[in-house]
């Protein structure tokens, strides 16, 4: 034990941290900080209504934030992103075995099963094939570059994405499919595939959209009510219509940290996918303007190093790290603000739940690890 112990010491004292993105790190910190604030804000008096337990939630939360920062510093700083080409394939099928053990033995919660209770956690393995597929397809990407060009290079792409997201849609969930799709597109489309292909996969991609929808009936109710929302904003859902209240109510400066009236049970999810309006009501257009710059500066930061990456793999991976968590924080601000229907997807380390901030602080530990490899 005391030989371990020293090995580990001898490798964090190597550690060269002026080789990393400090404002990178910083930047990331902050805004994981920031979420736990906006969570114990938005949780404290709907916990203490429904469980007579006010820091349930918040106490919950931290010990994840806690278990997020030490695995961040280990996939920043002690694991070099190499380790995830080489294990890509193991990393996928364990991801994808898990998925599949979801159907089996998964806990359900609103109608749909998605989630492994582990004492008193909850995991969803969804949010781990996220990752999963991004490094496997990078991978791919690394080794057919010149092939992905052609139909054919196509193939094994799409099993990759195909075979992972079926278990994750017979949960039901269509949101993270919509998003993992999304992703591997836009990661596709910077390793140049041909014009004909791209709108052959949009034609595709918008047919599995319409033909989801249609086969849950609940999806069409959504859909329709989206639609009226567009014609009419007081058709909108009770949600959006409390979201937008929210936004309202908060003017340029907000009605001060911890002073929304909203959460007061009258916007559900308000401490998990809609604690951006509660950011709206008590920090005003000034705090989610600050989220929203930390997102842009996170898409610019991304999309720079990718270039600067020693070999394909690493840019694919910035690129396909990048495009999750920005995409993702834009879908929930287009949800919240009524732009997109209504769909269940956190906001990347701000809202509430386990399982999606582990992985989205494991991505930014890759990140920082890349960082390390940029041209200054």
């Amino acid at each position: 034990m005391i030989f371990m112990k020293n090995i580990a010491r001898k490798k964090i004292i190597k550690i060269n941290f002026k080789k990393f993105d400090f404002t990178l790190i910083m930047m990331l910190i902050s805004c994981i900080l920031f979420g736990l604030i906006m969570v114990f804000s938005s949780s404290v008096i709907m916990a203490d209504i429904r469980w007579s337990k006010p820091y349930k939630l918040i106490i919950k939360q931290s010990l994840w934030v806690i278990v997020g920062l030490i695995i961040m510093f280990i996939t920043g700083f002690l694991i070099n992103y190499k380790f995830y080409k080489k294990n890509s394939k193991i990393i996928y099928f364990v991801t994808l075995i898990s998925v599949i053990l979801v159907l089996f033995i998964g806990t359900s919660k609103l109608g749909a099963k998605r989630w492994i209770n582990i004492k008193g956690f909850s995991i969803q393995p969804s949010e781990f094939s996220k990752l999963s597929v991004i490094i496997t397809l990078s991978e791919f990407i690394s080794r057919k570059k010149n092939i992905i060009k052609k139909y054919k290079g196509l193939i094994a792409p799409t099993i990759i994405i195909l075979l992972m997201i079926l278990p994750i849609m017979l949960e039901p969930d269509l949101g993270t499919p919509i998003l993992i799709v999304t992703v591997c597109f836009a990661m596709l489309f910077c390793a140049e595939i041909k014009i004909n292909t791209i709108l052959m996969i949009i034609i595709a991609l918008v047919l599995f959209i319409i033909e989801e929808i249609f086969r849950k009936p609940y999806r069409l109710i959504r859909l329709k009510d989206y639609i009226s929302s567009l014609l009419n904003i007081n058709a909108s859902s009770y949600q959006i219509k409390q979201s937008l209240n929210a936004f309202g109510s908060g003017g340029l400066f907000g009605k001060g940290l911890g002073k929304s009236l909203i959460k007061i049970m009258y916007l559900p999810e308000a401490h998990s996918d809609f604690i951006f309006p509660i950011i709206g009501e008590e920090l005003g257009l000034l705090g989610t303007s600050i989220v929203s710059l930390f997102f842009l500066y996170l898409f610019f930061k991304g999309m720079k190093m990718s270039k600067t990456m020693p070999d394909v793999f690493s840019s694919f991976l910035c690129l396909g790290i990048t495009f999750l968590i920005v995409f993702q924080a834009f879908i929930n601000m287009a949800v919240t603000t009524g732009i997109f229907p209504t769909k269940g997807l956190p906001l990347p380390f701000i809202s509430s739940g386990g399982t999606a901030l582990i992985i989205n602080m494991i991505s930014a530990g890759i990140l920082i690890n890349l960082s390390q490899y940029e041209k200054k």
